[in-house]
């Protein structure tokens, strides 16, 4: 029986070729896309899952809420972490995590590294396998781990514990004692390195041991707890912020701060791994948690819109056997068979398409890996959970699509299918089904124009300083970075196209180095707390990058007391009582530096964030320069930044990073944008080309539902034109149903997303409207093929039987 059904529906398939291709490849397509979507959502639910015991690890953060609104931070002071593990018995082990890249050599190889400062605890509370030594390794403060890759590149092997390796760091060379080797954290790991070095040899450690102001690094625990109780952490941490937090808690009371639920005006949390990569928190990498599940939305979506087109193809090609079916019921089929024979008909066609399907995911998966940065393989499908989550989907949408119509075929009546008059009474779910596809084709069009529109705003918005003429040069370790930029300097005084050279501690945008780093002070001014973000600068930082000067001087070489000078931006001023007020005025900082003038706000970090208070100094002993930056003056910037780079190799020639434009390093902020936006316009795409099959197949149901109408029409003297526009009308309400439909849904979904930039475009009318246009042009194009048709065909044709 089985194997006659699909001898039968291989027939039946092959005979109408047109519509056995756009039931499979509409479906193949949806398939091919749906695993793309699930594989990527699925990769970025899987962040740090390997590690053991990861409900016990957390992040910590603090929580305030002053009058601009509430806030969270995860940077803190070097006394922070042991004053804490002493405080909170219930801390089993923490680890500082500052990340600071340094140069290994051995012999006469360098080799750059990105490096992790940690406590000793850091490889008892992260699983990282250990491919040599163990977790202890960390418990001299001369030893250093290596991961596979860097061990591999230093020695050729992996069994290196107890060899040595030199390390620049803190602007010398010293000698390090390999004490392990650990496999190379995975892609699907938010914390990643090649080397962990002791934090007490961090930059600055001595200087900062006992200070609580300076916070720049992270600190993560386990506890000895079975899971993270976040509200019991606040609680029992209240005594410990109390006695190290006070004035800070007195100075946000007094500036208007708002008290949380328990009174308090700062208070201790801890964010769990399994949220550190996806939060809404603004914490660890930062990423959306809706990120994953809105990909799976869409991907249940496009599998929703190629399963309507199934049923309306299936339902549409029925009304040509008529005949067939009439006739098997009359040799005396029953009702089940027939729903057999046709269910194995759509199953084989579901089956091949799913073949397809996984065949362009395939294909296409090493081009979509390089356009969204990912490093996904179809292997990843092959896993116990993930084969019955894929399994079950294509079962439902086997049942779905092919169930359904071979039912209703089934049960038409035995008279009309002999006389070619049947008809299956289903329009108000065919309606329903294509209103709703292109609804959702509409809202995703909608959200193509409004992210590619604010993705451009982003782009092109004035940022308070000059992005695409500036270069950004990584210094890297292992060269005496004051020296760098002198010589730089030097090598390029005589190009008439340098306009300026400069330095700072901090590059602008993400760089090629994957740098994205601040440092924030706070201290208290004049009964206030007052934060600052900070930067170490060099002269003519400024003038290279273009920032207004809006009181006061410049930094100037004249003057040798500017090291112990600072500039303050317009955010920072109106913390210091205004512009004026400000000049003049010592600031809490090393030293109590005096500010000599107010620059014009600029944003130095994403849009996504308002400018932020921001203090300029050019002290040598705060912090070293990182990044040098060149400003040109060319028409010809890809044979300039190839010169810069020229000349920066003269320098330093084991530099192993390029230089960059600002414009890229600001563009590099917005990579989750992009890469959202790509996948949008994608399922737009697709979403509205499956969307047209369904139209299609609705377009063919009713014309050969109203064939001999046609034919009458014509005999009457109707022309082609009047024809197209009685069979397209009914189309088009559906289409404007559908846009009704989707137009507030899709405002309301696009206006919170905008609310997640602090700058961002107005959503206008017109965007909604392009959307509109778009699908009824489209979807009348898809029409006006078959009405067209079916409007020059000879109406003897129809008539012949009447």
């Amino acid at each position: 029986m089985i194997k006659n059904h699909i001898k039968i529906a291989w027939r039946n398939i092959s005979k109408s070729k047109l519509l056995s291709g756009i039931h499979i490849f509409g479906l193949a397509f949806a398939i091919a896309t749906a695993t793309l979507l699930y594989l990527t959502a699925m990769f970025e639910l899987s962040f740090d899952d390997f590690h053991e015991e990861k409900e016990r690890i957390g992040l910590v953060y603090f929580k305030t809420q002053p009058e601009s609104g509430l806030r969270y931070s995860s940077t803190v002071s070097t006394p922070f972490a042991p004053m804490l593990k002493t405080a909170l018995p219930d801390i089993e082990r923490i680890s500082r995590y500052y990340n600071a890249g340094i140069v290994l050599r051995q012999g006469d190889r360098l080799f750059e590294s990105n490096n992790k400062f940690v406590d000793a605890d850091f490889l008892s509370i992260f699983s990282f396998p250990i491919l040599a030594g163990d977790q202890q390794a960390l418990e001299g403060l001369d030893n250093i781990v290596l991961d596979a890759v860097m061990a591999n590149n230093l020695f050729n092997n992996t069994d290196v514990v107890g060899k040595d390796v030199e390390v620049y760091v803190n602007g010398e060379w010293e000698s390090k004692t390999v004490s392990a080797v650990v496999e190379t954290p995975p892609s699907n790991s938010s914390l990643t390195f090649n080397t962990l070095l002791r934090f007490e040899q961090k930059p600055n450690y001595v200087a900062q041991i006992d200070d609580w102001e300076h916070e720049d690094h992270a600190v993560f625990v386990k506890l000895s707890s079975s899971k993270i109780d976040d509200a019991a952490f606040t609680a029992t941490s209240r005594p410990f912020m109390q006695l190290h937090y006070k004035n800070s808690s007195d100075m946000l009371k007094r500036d208007g701060a708002v008290a949380d639920e328990n009174g308090d005006y700062i208070s201790l949390h801890l964010l769990p791994l399994d949220r550190y990569h996806l939060n809404d928190l603004g914490l660890g990498n930062g990423g959306s948690p809706l990120f994953p599940w809105i990909l799976l939305l869409i991907a249940g979506l496009i599998l929703f819109i190629a399963c309507s087109n199934f049923i309306n193809l299936s339902l549409a090609n029925s009304l040509a056997r008529n005949k067939e079916i009439g006739t098997r019921k009359t040799l005396g089929g029953s009702t089940r068979q027939l729903v057999s024979q046709l269910w194995t008909e759509s199953f084989l066609l579901c089956l091949i398409a799913l073949a397809i399907g996984l065949g362009f995911a395939w294909v296409i998966l090493k081009e979509y890996n390089a356009h969204m940065n990912y490093k996904l393989t179809i292997l990843q499908l092959f896993t116990s959970a993930n084969l019955t989550i894929f399994l079950s989907v294509f079962c439902v949408v086997t049942l779905v699509a092919g169930g359904y119509p071979a039912l209703r075929i089934a049960r038409i009546n035995i008279i009309q299918t002999l006389k070619g008059t049947a008809s299956i009474k289903s329009g108000l779910l065919r309606n329903s089904l294509t209103i709703l596809q292109f609804s959702i084709a509409i809202v995703l069009i909608v959200a193509t124009i409004v992210v590619s529109s604010q993705l451009n705003f982003l782009s092109n918005r004035p940022l308070g300083f000059n992005k695409s003429e500036v270069i950004s040069i990584p210094i890297g370790n292992g060269i005496d970075a004051e020296r760098a930029l002198s010589q730089m300097r030097f090598e390029l005084a005589a190009q008439p196209w340098v306009r300026g050279v400069s330095a700072s501690d901090v590059n602008i945008g993400r760089g090629r180095d994957g740098s994205v780093t601040t440092s924030r002070f706070g201290f208290d001014y004049e009964g206030r707390q007052v934060y600052t973000n900070f930067m170490r600068v060099d002269y003519d930082y400024l003038k290279t990058l273009g920032i207004k000067l809006v009181a006061g001087r410049d930094f100037d070489r004249a003057f040798s007391t500017d090291t112990a000078a600072v500039l303050i931006n317009k955010q920072m001023a109106e913390q210091l009582g205004g512009v004026t007020n400000a000049l003049g005025k010592n600031i809490e900082i090393d030293g109590n530096p005096q500010v000599i003038g107010v620059i014009d706000d600029f944003n130095f970090q994403d849009l996504r964030n308002k400018v932020n208070p921001l203090t300029l100094s050019i002290n040598p002993n705060i912090f070293s320069i990182a990044y040098i930056f060149v400003r040109v003056n060319t028409d010809n910037l890809a044979a300039t930044i190839q010169e810069v780079e020229d000349s920066w190799k003269k320098i330093n020639p084991k530099a192993n990073v390029s230089p960059s434009y600002l414009d890229e390093n600001t563009q590099n902020l917005y990579r989750n944008e992009q890469r959202f936006s790509r996948i949008v316009i994608s399922a737009a795409l697709i979403a509205i080309a499956i969307s047209c099959l369904g139209l299609f197949a609705l377009a063919l149901l009713t014309i050969n539902r109203r064939i001999k109408e046609i034919g009458i029409r014509k005999v009457l003297g109707s022309s082609v034109s009047s024809i197209v526009l009685l069979l397209s009308k009914d189309f088009v309400k559906l289409v404007m149903l559908a846009f009704l439909l989707a137009a507030p849904l899709s405002w309301w979904i696009m206006k919170s997303w905008l609310q997640n930039f602090a700058y961002h475009i107005d959503l206008q009318w017109w965007m909604l409207a392009l959307a509109g246009l778009a699908t009824i042009v489209t979807a009348l194009l898809t029409i006006s093929f078959k009405a067209i048709q079916a409007a020059r065909a000879n109406p003897v044709d129809s008539l012949r039987d009447e």
